[in-house]
């Protein structure tokens, strides 16, 4: 087995102000170690999310939660160098998952990162390990917003089918037997139909409200991945079911959406 550097170039940061981006160093630490239950992985590739920027630029929130100096990326792919002891994987097997642990997960923008054995997964034959760091944040949000709380043959809203959430929802939703309707810009509305969405509606060319007023028949759940249109949420039990959810992936950043 080839000799583990002592050291790693890692990205951090200590502030946010003016941007996460702007304050990032790349900075040479030592190699994270492992807790019994997690691996330690050699990153290949990483993705970022809205949540790796988002909560540690939060006013007061985002200093309470993160270390001095800490480093962004939940999302990843990599190479198993040092398998968890409660884990059947081992060393040399390419995996995705997330890096680090709650209550902020990250540290994916690094050299080499810890990684829960509950949050990694053996990727299968002939996937591309890039294409596999970005499955882990959005595709499990999109399962869980979905999911458990729907059936074949019911009808479900997707506001935002063309970001990454929304395109794993709609293919999660489709496999589950669902009908579904999203919304996306105009160059978008091809592509988010190739991934099976039955109705587009085209944000660009008139009101998504309206449009949903004028559905033939009301939705059995409705998922909101961009969160800006507030009259979405305030006038849904005009195009929901009365037993619907309304489940809400984004929003705005305010006292009242944080409460």
């Amino acid at each position: 087995m080839t000799t583990l550097p002592t050291t790693m170039r890692i990205w951090q940061y200590s502030d946010t102000k003016g941007g996460l981006e702007n304050n990032l160093k790349l900075n040479s630490t030592p190699l994270p170690v492992p807790k019994h239950n997690q691996h330690l992985v050699q990153v290949i590739a990483m993705a970022l999310n809205p949540v790796d920027y988002k909560i540690p630029e939060m006013p007061l929130v985002g200093p309470l939660i993160r270390s001095k100096l800490a480093t962004p990326g939940i999302d990843l792919a990599g190479v198993i160098v040092t398998p968890a002891k409660d884990s059947s994987l081992k060393s040399g097997q390419l995996v995705f998952g997330a890096s680090g642990a709650s209550p902020l997960a990250s540290g994916a923008l690094s050299e080499f990162t810890v990684s829960p054995s509950a949050t990694s997964v053996l990727i299968p034959e002939g996937v591309d390990p890039i294409q596999a760091a970005g499955l882990t944040v959005a595709g499990i949000t999109a399962y869980q917003s979905i999911v458990p709380r729907v059936k074949p043959g019911d009808r479900i809203f997707i506001n935002g089918g063309f970001g990454g959430t929304g395109m794993f929802g709609i293919q999660i939703a489709k496999a589950v037997g669902c009908h579904v309707t999203t919304t996306c810009s105009t160059a978008n509305v091809d592509l988010c139909k190739s991934l099976g969405a039955d109705e587009v509606i085209d944000y660009k060319k008139g009101s998504v409200l309206e449009a949903l007023r004028g559905c033939e028949q009301k939705f059995d759940h409705a998922v909101d991945n961009v969160g800006h249109n507030k009259d979405l949420w305030w006038h849904s039990h005009e195009y929901l079911k009365p037993e619907a959810v309304y489940i809400k992936v984004a929003a705005d950043l305010s006292l009242h959406n944080v409460a």
